[in-house]
């Protein structure tokens, strides 16, 4: 019973890593509007505004004068789950996020920059109807009727990132740049057998360069750090698991019932938590005085999140000497992942900039490891975009992008109900950018 017991609290914990299937992980790739009209291939190395200062602090060195920008995004997702058998009456409930950033930046003389970002780079919001997944045919039933509740029923992460950052100018052909990372996470994961709420803060670091062989040809290199957090809160657990926990171990009657009101109720918990590192790899090409050919790659080393140690207040111990283990070890086994892009930006005589942009995206996870709770698959971008310039100090960007997400088949069983069927997503994403000069 206690093994069962501890995959229940393990799997909440692992829920704060875990989100949409619109960026690998539970990454939030929407940080600028015009990097992504072109997919964000050459995003690291363009200094088309102050928001390429996300992808590499060394693009702040190619702005010539104070500019502020603010960047919106509305995402609409379409997800539903295709059980293998019967299905109970239960799906995703519609979620529309809103993704904002705003970035800064003020140059100090000709040769050295300063930015400041502040956005949200990782992030879920994902919530399930009551009821969904199969029906349940094992001994859980009379506790959990269907699969997915055990899993997944609400997921709300959100992460903040304040990123100060300098750029300075070495030589007429390379810029670096730096910058310090303060972040901040809080998670509120529920399931119909636990509930995690916590929070914390951490730094990390990122840093780039960018290079231009001669005027035609340039080449960014930018690297963002891990970022590690010791995640305090509070574990709920939930009358229902432990009555079906302690059912499955042959207790009944008074004994079930005195199980249930020692070990159900909210602990303190903590565990480590390590956010990726990004290496992101640019360049840009002119084709013409007017028409740039960009290329990206970014890797996201997601392999980090190898597992989830967790430890709890829980202590006491029931009947029969049931106690919940301490602490808990969760396997996450994902995958690094590679992002790879292409994009054109031209340039028309009225000074309006066009983008065009493909990307095809890794996912962290297959059927063997895929969450409930973060349905993650390869997926394939479409963007286009475009740029205007209505005054000398005020210029626009907007784009929309298509996310086309592979089918994601998922088997569980960790939880004493057999999760089994498809996931089926894709998404659109509309954004609008403004950037002020003074």
């Amino acid at each position: 019973m206690m093994k069962r017991r501890g995959a229940l609290l393990a799997g909440s914990v692992l829920s704060l890593a875990s989100g949409t299937a619109l960026a690998s992980g539970f990454g939030v790739s929407y940080q600028s509007v015009s990097a992504m009209g072109t997919a964000y291939a050459g995003s690291g190395v363009l200094s088309e505004d102050a928001t390429n200062q996300w992808y590499n602090p060394a693009t702040l060195a190619g702005l010539s004068s104070a500019q502020f920008s603010v960047a919106t995004h509305q995402v609409w997702i379409d997800t539903t789950f295709k059980a293998d058998g019967a299905s109970g009456p239960g799906d995703f409930e519609d979620v529309e996020p809103f993704v904002g950033s705003v970035f800064l930046a003020v140059p100090f003389n000709d040769r050295v920059t300063f930015g400041l970002g502040i956005n949200a780079p990782f992030g879920t919001k994902i919530e399930y109807e009551d009821n969904w997944g199969n029906v349940n045919a094992g001994p859980s039933a009379p506790f959990f009727p269907t699969t997915g509740d055990p899993y997944a029923l609400t997921s709300d992460v959100k992460t903040i990132n304040v990123n100060p950052a300098m750029g300075i100018q070495v030589t007429d052909n390379l810029r670096i740049g730096l910058g310090l990372n303060y972040q901040r996470i809080d998670a509120d994961i529920e399931n119909s057998a636990t509930r995690l709420e916590g929070d914390d803060d951490a730094f990390g670091w990122n840093a780039g360069i960018t290079f231009s062989p001669d005027d035609k040809n340039h080449f960014g290199v930018a690297y963002r750090s891990e970022i590690s957090y010791d995640i305090d809160g509070d574990i709920t657990f939930k009358e229902p698991a432990v009555a079906a926990s302690a059912a499955a171990g042959g207790a009944s009657g008074p004994i079930l019932d005195a199980i249930v009101s020692d070990l159900a109720g909210k602990y303190s918990g903590k565990t480590s938590l390590d956010l990726p590192a990004v290496l992101q790899l640019s360049y840009a090409g002119d084709l013409t005085d007017r028409t740039q050919l960009l290329l990206g790659v970014e890797h996201t080393y997601w392999s980090s999140l190898d597992r989830l140690v967790v430890e709890h207040d829980g202590t006491q111990t029931s009947l029969g000497g049931a106690s919940l283990p301490n602490p808990s070890i969760e396997e996450f086994d994902w995958d690094d992942t590679t992002r790879y892009s292409i994009g054109l930006r031209h340039t028309l005589p009225s000074d309006t900039v066009l983008r065009l942009g493909l990307a095809k995206e890794e996912s962290t996870q297959d059927s063997d490891n895929r969450s409930a709770i973060s349905p993650d698959s390869d997926r394939v971008w479409a963007t286009i975009g475009a740029g205007f310039q209505p005054t000398d100090n005020l210029s626009i960007d907007v784009a929309y992008a298509h996310i086309w997400v592979d089918d994601a088949d998922v088997y569980k069983t960790s939880r004493g109900a057999v999760l089994d069927g498809t996931y089926e997503l894709d998404a659109n994403v509309i954004g609008a950018q403004l950037n002020y000069q003074f």
